[in-house]
């Protein structure tokens, strides 16, 4: 967007927004002027803001009443004066103190995420993760536990890791450790998790002994596909409707497109390549009247892992969900990291 408006405009603008993101009332001149601009008379203030509103960035509910920043008026104000600042002391301590523990799967980082996202710019959060069925596998390892039980760890070429204790009616040893780990990395490794529903990988006649583990590796990867509505994560669904300007037409469609999964993941995975993407106003929001949407992606290792997004209204804290999505980036980037070497390590 074209810097449109001229310095006086510009800044004017900037304070009707931010006066409104902190009050939700229309604005006033007298007001404008007494806040912010008391070297420029009420009268001059009246003017521009009337301009602006014919410019469609400002809207005016009633004769009588201040004007409402448009979507318009947001998309200017994040596009020229949103920038991502430092986190306050306690927002990052609570982050912190979400990502301390060790968690033993991608989905209980993925919760958390959610989790605290929502906690602390108070608003809805998403995450989509990326589609499993595109992820590759990279190693599968056995861990012997006890005469009939082991534990499978898959490990992709996103950091994530899924793990189980499966038991067998085969007696398990070092050697069949040893055997099964050659056997079933040379046929699962470097292959994408959507290639094995196929019926191909059964195990052959002679291979009957691993049979029962081949089954059990690729039940777990089944059970993965077919939870792939389950890679959208929500918290705080209710939170939208908190604030005031959200009337019960904007309440109705709001609880419509939340209550779809796979809308939700459009929603916020239809982001351009870049590091946030901003949509505001119905005919961006999927019809959510007085709502925006800012999205991050988030890689792990260079790789795509998926998409955070915050929900909230129009007048919503720019700056610091910006910010708040670009820390819990870093540190998400770091917990996977983490947790991936622990599992690693293990033998």
């Amino acid at each position: 967007m074209e810097k449109l408006l001229s310095e006086r405009k510009h800044k004017i603008l900037k304070a009707v927004v931010e006066y409104y993101i902190k009050n939700a009332q229309p604005v006033s001149s007298g007001c404008i002027q007494k806040e912010f601009f008391t070297n420029i008379s009420s009268a001059t203030i009246r003017s521009e803001l009337a301009a602006l509103e014919d410019m469609g960035f400002l809207v005016q509910p009633h004769t009588s009443a201040g004007r409402s920043p448009t979507p318009k008026a947001y998309k200017y104000y994040v596009k020229y004066f949103v920038d991502k600042a430092p986190l306050r002391k306690e927002d990052v301590a609570l982050i912190d103190a979400s990502f301390a523990a060790k968690f033993s799967a991608v989905e209980d980082i993925v919760k958390t995420t959610a989790k605290v996202i929502s906690d602390v710019t108070n608003y809805t959060s998403v995450i989509v993760i990326k589609n499993i069925n595109k992820v590759v596998i990279k190693e599968i390892k056995l861990v012997g536990l006890d005469e009939h039980s082991a534990l499978i760890i898959i490990i992709t070429d996103s950091g994530i890791i899924r793990d189980k204790v499966i038991t067998l009616k085969n007696y398990i040893d070092d050697e069949f450790i040893n055997s099964a780990s050659l056997l079933i990395n040379k046929i699962f490794a470097n292959k994408k998790v959507g290639e094995l529903k196929s019926s191909d990988l059964l195990v052959q006649k002679e291979l009957e002994e691993f049979r029962e583990l081949f089954d059990s590796v690729i039940g777990i990867l089944h059970a993965y596909c077919e939870r792939n509505d389950e890679g959208v994560y929500m918290e705080g669904a209710s939170k939208l409707l908190d604030y005031p300007e959200t009337d019960l037409q904007s309440a109705k469609n709001f609880l419509s497109v939340i209550d779809n999964k796979s809308m939700v993941a459009q929603l916020v995975e239809d982001a351009e390549d870049i590091e946030f993407s901003v949509k505001i106003g119905r005919d961006e929001t999927a019809g959510i009247e007085k709502c925006a949407v800012i999205t991050a992606k988030y890689l792990v290792n260079g790789k795509e892992l998926g998409h955070a997004g915050v929900i909230g209204p129009e007048r919503m804290d720019y700056q610091n969900v910006m910010s708040v999505l670009s820390y819990i980036g870093d540190a998400l980037n770091a917990v996977i990291k983490n947790n991936k070497g622990e599992n690693n390590d293990e033998e």
